[in-house]
This record gives structure tokens, sequence and C-alpha cells, in this order.
């Protein structure tokens, strides 16, 4: 038993945008291809069946029975491979793969991820907050990373994002009318850490202050923990602006001295594979946005802490875009 097999898409195609136009000529600007190739290709489908799809007139083609017949499944065929592919164009895009390290996350990039979704609804975003590194490419497609010291080596897809630096804050209510301005004050208070003591000594360092040994501490695992015991007036933290910017123009939190310390650096890290370059370049472009903006509220160049220094209209609109 033998089975014929069909004609060829092209000569179908071919065929197709013949017929709707009526024209062999039409029919070939629409396809970029000669009149030559859309007569050839319409030749061999009326060979292939055996008997004619149009009748050749002067100047103008009309179809046959045959033809009007084909022409009329064809169309029904054509517009549903139409939909089918906008169906698939309109689908979100292969998920971006975020891990970011977890104060970063919930200080910084949540409150502002609706925007991101907001102007690329079509990529759907996968955050995992998380401190343990991952593998590019196979467990993430862009990383955000806290380096308290600068790797030798620029990771493979990395870059500097931004310095982080901050200085002592303490709790509006327990500050009195008007912050402290001497970094001996620290010793006031209880230190609230969120590491082996590694940041408070070197603030102290920086400072030329003795008496770290001597000062009472509270340790957490958790950089949100020590902002929460700080806002509950259980201490003094060492906190980046970065974060906090709308509780110290609040005066929630009051910066208590008047030494700023480095903290480290975040870096991005970005991916290489192709399914989600496009996601990835969107996101990144958006990210060096919205970290220029905000840094010029997180590092006012000044040394002394001074709320007042970063300018109230840049503050007000930090406030709004972090809506902490």
């Amino acid at each position: 038993m033998s089975f014929k097999r069909d004609p060829s898409f092209l000569a179908l195609q071919a065929f197709e945008a013949a017929a709707r136009r009526l024209s062999f000529t039409e029919a070939a600007r629409e396809l970029h291809v000669s009149q030559a190739a859309v007569s050839r290709h319409v030749r061999a489908l009326e060979a292939d069946f055996g008997r004619p799809l149009f009748r050749r007139l002067h100047r103008q083609v009309e179809l046959t029975v045959a033809g009007r017949k084909l022409a009329s499944e064809l169309a029904v065929g054509f517009a549903q491979i139409h939909r089918a592919v906008v169906s698939v164009r309109e689908l979100p895009a292969r998920r971006l793969r975020i891990s970011v390290e977890r104060a970063f996350a919930a200080g910084w990039l949540v409150p502002r991820l609706g925007r991101f979704s907001g102007a690329h609804p079509q990529i759907e975003i996968e955050l995992e907050a998380a401190d343990e590194l991952r593998v590019l490419d196979q467990d993430m497609d862009i990383g955000i990373r806290f380096f308290s010291v600068a790797p030798r080596r620029a990771p493979r897809g990395g870059r500097m994002l931004f310095p982080l630096e901050g200085f002592p804050v303490i709790a509006g209510r327990i500050a009195g009318r008007a912050a402290r301005r001497s970094d001996r004050d620290v010793l006031s208070y209880r230190l609230l850490h969120d590491d082996d003591g590694t940041t408070w000594r070197d603030w102290f360092a920086k400072a030329g202050l003795e008496g770290y040994e001597q000062a009472k501490h509270l340790h957490f695992n958790d950089y949100s923990l020590v902002l929460t015991a700080a806002l509950r007036g259980q201490g003094v933290a060492l906190i980046s602006p970065f974060y906090v910017g709308s509780k110290l123009e609040s005066g929630r939190l009051v910066p208590l001295g008047t030494t700023r310390t480095k903290f480290g650096d975040y870096w991005l890290l970005v991916g290489r594979d192709r399914s989600s370059a496009k996601a990835r370049a969107a996101f990144v472009e958006w990210l060096d946005k919205e970290t220029k903006e905000t840094k010029g509220v997180a590092h006012p160049g000044s040394r002394r802490p001074e709320v007042r220094n970063i300018g109230k209209a840049r503050v007000h609109a930090e406030q709004a875009r972090m809506k902490e």
C-alpha cells in the first residue's frame, strides 16, 4: 500500500497567499519571493492534485472550484497556526531566577520589586533570599551578594554594584530631643551585633575609641533582628541609611556619633544563559537605575551622619519609594 506525501508547506503557503490576494505578484511581495517562485509552487500543487486551482485570465487569475475549496480549508489552518504563534509569544518569559542576600532582599529589593513587575509584566520573577552562594546559570540567573572583603578576582559575570557604609543609630524615643554627637556616647548603650563583633571592632578602631571589651553586647544571627532591637530601644546598631532612610527622616532612628565606616561591597552576578538574556538585561538596567537613585540618599558624601545634610526633598522621595 503506497501513501502519497502531502505537498510542501512552502507550496501551500504560496497558494494561500495567491488565493487570498488573487494575484501572484502580490503574493510574491508578501512572501518576499519572486513571482516565478509563486507560479512554480502553484503549478506543483496543480500537478500533485491533477486539476487546476486557478484560471489564468488576461492580467488576472480566479480560483476554480477545487481552488476555492483548498483556499477555504487552508485559511482555517493558517489562522490556527497564527493563533498558536501569538499564544506562545504572549506567554510570560522564562522565569528569571534571582538569588539575593537576605538583608538586601528585605530592606531594599522587595519594597521596589513591584515597580519592575509593573514595567515588565511578561517577566516572571523567582526570588530566593539566601546568604549562601549559588551557581550562575545552574541555580540562578542573577545574584546579588555582599562581600565584607573585596574578592581578589572578580567573580565570573560579576561587578561591584555599590559600596555599603553606615554609622551607629539608636531609637529616637530614647535619644532625647537631639541626637548625641559624640562617638563616646555609644558606650552608654548595649551594642547590637549580627556578626562576631568584627563590624563594631572596625568602627571602634576607625573612631579611635577604646572600651569595646567593656561594653555590653547583644548578638543576633540576622540583620533584621538587629534593626528590630534598635527600633525597640534595646541598644545601638551599626546600620546603613541605604536601608533605613525613611526611618531616619521620621526620627524613629537617630544617628549617634560622628564616625561612619564601610561595611563592604554589594556585587552583582549575571549569568550567560541565552534563554534568559532579555529578561536579565531588563532587570540589570532597572537595578542600576534604582541603585543610582538610592545611593544619593544612602551615601550623601558627608562624614557626619546627619540626615538634614541629605536634603529633605530627596529624603521624602526616598521615603515614598521605600514605603517602609
